[in-house]
């Protein structure tokens, strides 16, 4: 086919139906960004509170056998990370206002939960990693300070677990942040992008 048979086509295609299409069309494909990306929250939601159950479990059981308080302060930071991901998610759905049916609502919502994603992983720091920094530090200072009579073996393996958890702790901080970068801003940016389009559309029609 020719250019000029395509440029036929072209002014004879009714474009009025055609920007109807790629709206429904790009509709479908928002909504199904958004709800995947609830779902991966959900996901992960879930495993996190998980896991901060059974640790905190786990911390408890053992500061009644071992004899040791510093435990049970372990206990109670990974108990504050679950409930602050539950209190998080509940808040988030009290907020969150229903989808409609248009393609501005959609994106005003799928944006709204990658700036508070975006949020969330930039203060890790303080909301998830700091609340298990005081007991873990009671347990070591206070296990290093009563093996001084033991010798300095027990010392040195005492110090090196102390850095493998500060070692862990800046891995969990970093790879949050490379998440950031690599994975939320290019979809705000993006959203961000489609909403100025929508309202210039809106704005021109």
């Amino acid at each position: 086919m020719s250019f000029d048979d395509l440029q036929a086509k072209w002014q004879a295609h009714d474009h009025g139906m055609r920007l109807n299409i790629d709206a429904d069309l790009l509709l479908r494909e928002v909504r199904r960004n958004h709800r995947a990306l609830e779902l991966q929250l959900w996901q992960r939601d879930f495993g996190e509170v998980t896991a901060a159950v059974l640790i905190t479990g786990v911390f408890a059981t053992l500061a009644v056998l071992m004899h040791q308080w510093t435990l049970l302060l372990c206990a109670a930071g990974s108990l504050f990370v679950g409930l602050f991901f539950v209190v998080d998610r509940w808040k988030q759905r009290r907020r969150r206002s229903v989808i409609g049916s248009s393609l501005q609502s959609t994106i005003e919502a799928s944006l709204a939960e990658v700036q508070h994603q975006i949020w969330l992983l930039r203060n890790i720091l303080w909301w998830y990693l700091l609340p298990l920094v005081p007991g873990l530090v009671a347990f070591l200072v206070t296990n290093f300070w009563q093996s001084s009579e033991k010798g300095i073996a027990e010392q040195i393996v005492i110090a090196g677990v102390g850095l493998i958890c500060a070692a862990a702790f800046w891995s969990v901080y970093r790879i949050n942040q490379r998440e950031i970068k690599k994975t939320l801003e290019p979809r705000r940016n993006e959203l961000e992008e489609l909403q100025t389009r929508l309202g210039s559309s809106n704005a021109n029609a």
